[in-house]
């Protein structure tokens, strides 16, 4: 009797124990779900965050900015294809332009006498030569040798002296482009001998070129040169400057027709 009234006891205990454990558990879930429909309520109560509204303007000028860039690409894509195109007429040209000499003796008199010529006799012969290389016309052994001999020489030297270098190249323009008006070519004879007093007296002409740090020297002569090379292209007809822009990178330098160097020009410069 006495262990039957204990194992009652026990289970009465046990069902005591757990329905305190319910009734702890049910009101930690009451709290909880209180406290969530405060915060669903919260959260009704909160007007929604408008989104933002699209700015038209902005988005005009990014389509715009689009449309240059592809503009832009489209150019470079272009200039690339001209670059090679150019690039092709070049080569063409080098080899087109390669002097044809005629199977003649050379008459060593006649070119020691031109090299014996006074400067204005030189350039005219030179420029008649130049025409026929860039025309494609075949010249003399004699002529040859002519050519030859000036681009051994050092014709820069004719730059210390403004009116010799003027003789030679005035005479060397005028041969070329066919020029035959005497005002004219007075004019070009004086610019041409202005430019170079300049050139002399600032120290401008190939003579005193520096040997080292040549970036100003290069720029200022440049600058020199194109203004000189403008004028005198405004003076001849567009024919005659046709001729002229063919023959001449511009009216400072001497250019057989053999190549220059290119260290006196700014980078670029063709």
């Amino acid at each position: 009797m006495a262990s039957s009234k204990l194992k009652v006891a026990i289970v009465a205990a046990a069902c005591a124990a757990a329905i305190v454990t319910q009734q702890i558990a049910l009101r930690r879930s009451r709290a909880e779900n209180a406290q969530l429909r405060q915060q669903l309520a919260a959260l009704r109560e909160t007007p929604p965050t408008p989104q933002p509204t699209p700015d038209l303007s902005e988005l005009e000028r990014l389509r715009a900015e689009h449309e240059e860039l592809l503009r832009l690409r489209g150019q470079v894509a272009q200039l690339r294809r001209e670059r090679d195109e150019l690039s092709q007429k070049v080569n063409s040209l080098a080899t087109v332009n390669k002097p044809v000499v005629a199977q003649s003796p050379v008459d060593n008199a006649w070119v020691q006498q031109m090299l014996n010529a006074p400067a204005a006799q030189q350039g005219g012969a030179v420029g008649a030569l130049r025409g026929k290389l860039l025309d494609g016309e075949a010249i003399s052994a004699s002529e040859k040798a002519l050519l030859d001999a000036l681009a051994q020489r050092d014709m820069n030297s004719l730059e210390r002296t403004p009116n010799e270098f003027a003789d030679f190249q005035a005479a060397f323009v005028q041969s070329v482009t066919g020029l035959s008006d005497p005002e004219k070519t007075r004019q070009v004879h004086d610019l041409i001998r202005n430019t170079y007093e300049h050139a002399v007296a600032n120290r401008l002409d190939f003579p005193a070129k520096p040997a080292t740090d040549t970036e100003t020297w290069v720029n200022q002569r440049h600058q020199l040169d194109r203004r000189a090379t403008s004028a005198i292209q405004g003076i001849l007809t567009p024919e005659e400057r046709s001729l002229f822009d063919r023959a001449f990178l511009g009216i400072m330098g001497v250019d057989l027709g053999t190549g220059v160097d290119k260290s006196n020009y700014p980078r670029g410069f063709q």
